[in-house]
């Protein structure tokens, strides 16, 4: 996969000058089908249980009328988990800077989560087969001292996932920890 020219990963950007960063786009095509399968198969299983109840209260004789309803109400499902799983996408976004990893999540409820460098831990890297088709990674940063001990954040470039990995390893565990 090539990158535009205007495209700046995290290794390339100085702390002082370190903006916003969106998700790239594959990591949209990602959310939209997650979302797409999440909503099909919950609004699937809702109308399920929602026809089996007309159909066990009021028999009038139209099952086909039940099982269309029932996949219409699916489709509906699968249309609002695409839209969902895009909102999702566009309005997340990154930046490394001197303090450390900031992710901002959400429109409504933002969501500003700092991860200080200070209290990084160690770092994962996950990339499950749909996420390497798309090139994609999910970058997973354990830190020390919270309730919540990791943040997880699906969507980067595989490329920017090990930039941040490794700008964020504190320098004392870069020794490979050989005595």
């Amino acid at each position: 996969m090539s990158e535009s020219p205007d495209a700046v990963s995290a290794a390339a950007v100085p702390f002082a000058e370190a903006a916003w960063q969106a998700l790239p786009a594959p990591a949209a095509q990602l959310a939209m089908i997650s979302g797409a399968l999440a909503g099909f198969v919950l609004a699937l299983v809702s109308g399920l249980v929602l026809g089996w109840r007309v159909m066990l209260v009021r028999w009038d004789g139209s099952l086909w009328a039940t099982i269309a309803g029932v996949l219409v109400f699916a489709v509906l499902g699968a249309a609002l988990g695409v839209w969902l799983g895009y909102r999702r996408w566009k309005f997340a976004a990154w930046r490394l800077d001197a303090q450390g990893l900031q992710v901002r999540r959400g429109r409504w409820w933002r969501k500003e989560i700092l991860v200080p460098r200070s209290r990084v831990q160690h770092l994962d890297i996950e990339r499950g087969p749909i996420e390497r088709h798309f090139g994609l990674a999910t970058l997973i940063v354990h830190t020390a001292g919270t309730r919540l001990h990791a943040l997880r954040q699906p969507g980067f470039l595989d490329a920017d996932a090990v930039a941040l990995r490794d700008a964020l390893v504190p320098a004392s565990n870069r020794s490979d920890d050989v005595l």
